[in-house]
């Protein structure tokens, strides 16, 4: 009876061992959600001190005079998912079109797989020719992306993500970050079309809406 007695007391102490870790999980993750969120909330707030500067702003004039703020979808945690990145030896190189017509020369850094809703996903993600063979780590790697919301609540020449180049290959995509190019505010801007390979097929409800 007492042996039964010490095998009881021994399975709820595990299981208020295993209750006890599971809340320290649950908070762990809650704050991390919380600081998150105000990351990119103070993000946003800069962002919108900024287009009101004059000297800062890429915003025309004709827009600058009744500007409020740029207009997003809710900050939402899932949309920050992690990447696997593949690097690619050789660089290759491509021309990117864009808004004016023109071209600007990138190479495909790599490849970046996730997974976004339940979805196996990849993107490429270029480096502008010009930083080939510097030591640029700070939003050296650009990833223009279409998806599903594209041309319906977000701008149909899709949207950007910079990011900073990792050491390994672990890299975290938050797309509650996604930024309208400057050519939706300003046509005067010559601004990178995503190449075909860059078009999700899910919807990416994150990130900078289609400016009114």
């Amino acid at each position: 009876m007492k042996k039964y007695l010490s095998y009881i007391n021994i399975i709820i102490v595990l299981i208020a061992n295993i209750s006890c870790l599971s809340d320290q999980q649950t908070s762990y993750d809650s704050e991390e959600i919380k600081n998150h969120q105000q990351q990119v909330e103070a993000f946003r707030k800069q962002k919108d001190a900024d287009y009101k500067i004059p000297e800062k702003t890429m915003l025309p004039a004709d827009l600058m005079k009744d500007f409020e703020g740029l207009k997003y979808y809710p900050i939402d945690y899932k949309y920050k998912v992690e990447a696997k990145l593949t690097r690619l030896e050789d660089l290759p190189k491509i021309e990117i079109k864009t808004s004016t017509g023109k071209v600007a020369d990138y190479v495909i850094y790599g490849k970046l797989s996730f997974v976004i809703d339940e979805t196996p996903a990849e993107l490429s993600v270029y480096q502008s020719a010009r930083l080939v063979g510097t030591d640029r780590i700070k939003n050296a790697l650009f990833m223009p992306f279409t998806d599903k919301t594209s041309g319906e609540e977000t701008f149909g020449g899709g949207r950007y993500l910079v990011m900073d180049i990792p050491e390994g290959d672990a890299l975290t995509i938050d797309f509650n970050l996604a930024y309208n190019p400057y050519c939706v505010y300003d046509p005067t801007h010559s601004c990178p079309i995503p190449p075909k390979e860059n078009d999700l097929r899910v919807m990416i409800e994150a990130g900078e809406l289609i400016y009114p």
